[in-house]
């Protein structure tokens, strides 16, 4: 069920105070748009230009300077002569540049805003991803422990051998559909590393405050086994 809201958040344009997140949830997003923001071109591009025209704002954009040379004297007697005018534009320095000041202040916002919106968009379909994987695992479990509880009926003869061959079919389906959530999340782990423009190794440490209910399968555990010593994602990611 928080998968869906998850996933009905990445329509929302509006990210302040998304609902659905928890609070560390939120404090995680908000570090992955603080490591996104300086690796964007778009939002540096933005603040390049609103500090130069900062910079051309008042005296020092209104003063302006010459500088030249030029021979002087009479008969033989030569000599070089240098100038220097400054010249003080008071239309200029009195012109109200608030409005143009302020529309680029406006790109800069509207640039870190096109920031947050990747940024949280590829992390909640990661957290809708490690729902999906953590709901595949919990019925792998659910699927073994019916299947040991068949054979354990069949051995004292309440259960056939045809449920028992029915369980081992369900099993293997949840074993399937925990593959395939393991490699979704995988997937929507790299697609979050992109957009916020980070390694995947500096991506884990990231997330690692969400990782502390978290843990692995056991060893000899069938889906360990299947997914190849991928983490089981009950909070976790699908590194090893």
């Amino acid at each position: 069920m928080r998968g869906l809201v998850l996933l009905a958040l990445l329509a929302v344009p509006v990210l302040a105070q998304a609902p659905g997140l928890t609070a560390a949830e939120a404090k995680v997003l908000d570090r992955l748009v603080a490591e996104a923001l300086p690796r964007d071109p778009a939002y540096l591009q933005a603040l390049a230009d609103l500090e130069s025209a900062r910079q051309s704002l008042g005296l020092p954009g209104a003063l302006s300077a010459s500088a030249g040379a030029e021979l002087s004297g009479v008969h033989e007697q030569v000599a070089l002569a240098y100038r220097l005018s400054l010249s003080l534009d008071l239309s200029a320095l009195f012109q109200d540049r608030s409005r143009a000041l302020q529309a680029i202040e406006a790109k800069v916002e509207s640039a870190r805003r096109e920031v947050r919106v990747r940024v949280a968009g590829a992390f909640f379909r990661y957290l809708a991803a490690r729902e999906a994987a953590r709901t595949a695992a919990d019925g792998v479990e659910a699927r073994e422990a019916e299947l040991s509880a068949l054979k354990a009926r069949a051995r004292v003869g309440s259960a056939t051998p045809a449920e028992v061959l029915a369980g081992a079919e369900r099993l293997s389906q949840a074993r399937l559909a925990l593959y395939r959530a393991n490699l979704d999340l995988a997937l929507a782990l790299e697609e979050l590393a992109r957009v916020v423009g980070v390694s995947p190794e500096a991506l884990k440490g990231l997330l690692k405050p969400l990782e502390e209910k978290g843990g692995t399968l056991p060893l000899g555990h069938p889906s360990a086994a299947l997914l190849g010593g991928f983490r089981r994602v009950s909070g976790g990611g699908p590194w090893a």
